[in-house]
């Protein structure tokens, strides 16, 4: 009888050894470091924004053009953690110059699970700096989803993309009006470099003195494009041999402002900006 109460005794105190034991594990885990706690801030640069964010499909402006204006920035980063969303869609966030998703900067997965991950883009590129001072940081993302949304940015002047060194066509201007003959390739080609356009409200091209030598039976047509492959505007027919497009969202073309059409095209080409 003395055996199985003893038994019964030490079966009990083990029972609540083990419990205490437990919690103090689950106490344990709850307490451990996020990978925002363990992330070093320092690298990015300096902290120019940092809030919660509700995300939209559509780009959402975070950070203004005047909080910028004034600042030398070499370099950009964006940085979402802490991420909160009870949907079933893959998480994704991207940041960009305007609302109309120039200068597109996808935001990279880093380290850490679930809530904890963190999400980093760095923009280097001085022309897309440029069209982000000018007109601010906007940021889109998985519909519905809260996060903690920082901007950093490192003092110094942006290094140009390998584009800025390519040949324009119009390689120069005189009181803002610049001309060019062009024959029409397969890839579009670099009608005038963005830094010499960048500050202007808009942008006029008109192309004149149209001729065709190709065989191709069909229409004529031009665009505007913002790299070597990416048509964005149409140049409307005017009259006789006259194509005309205006731009008045310069940022869209932080690459360059490029033309392409019907290959065989020749003729000549004029911008001008105010």
């Amino acid at each position: 009888m003395k055996f199985i109460r003893k038994n019964i005794l030490t079966a009990v105190f083990f029972s609540v050894f083990a419990i205490l034991l437990g919690g103090a594990l689950i106490s344990c885990s709850n307490g451990s470091s996020s990978s925002d706690e363990d992330d070093d801030e320092s690298s990015y640069g300096t902290k120019i924004y940092s809030e919660s964010v509700t995300f939209s499909e559509t780009p959402t402006q975070i950070v203004s053009a005047e909080m910028l204006a004034d600042l030398s920035i070499k370099s950009l980063t964006i940085k979402v953690i802490n991420v909160n969303y009870s949907g079933s869609d893959d998480w994704w966030f991207t940041a960009c110059s305007d609302s109309s998703w120039s200068n597109k900067a996808k935001l990279e997965w880093q380290s850490g699970e679930g809530a904890n991950s963190l999400y980093l883009a760095t923009i280097t590129d001085a022309a897309a700096i440029a069209a982000y001072k000018a007109n601010g940081i906007y940021i889109a993302g998985t519909n519905n989803a809260t996060a903690s949304v920082s901007v950093f940015y490192v003092e110094g002047e942006a290094e140009e993309s390998g584009d800025s060194s390519e040949e324009a066509l119009i390689k120069s201007f005189t009181s803002n009006t610049g001309s060019s003959s062009f024959t029409i390739s397969s890839t579009y080609q670099l009608l005038a470099k963005y830094e010499a356009v960048s500050s202007a409200s808009k942008v006029t091209i008109k192309i004149t003195n149209v001729s065709y030598t190709g065989t191709s039976s069909d229409s004529w047509w031009f665009v505007s494009g913002t790299d070597t492959n990416s048509y964005k505007q149409k140049l409307e027919w005017k009259e006789g041999d006259s194509y005309e497009l205006e731009i008045s969202a310069i940022s869209e073309y932080s690459k360059g402002i490029y033309l392409g059409g019907l290959e065989g095209l020749t003729g000549t080409v004029t911008v001008s900006y105010e």
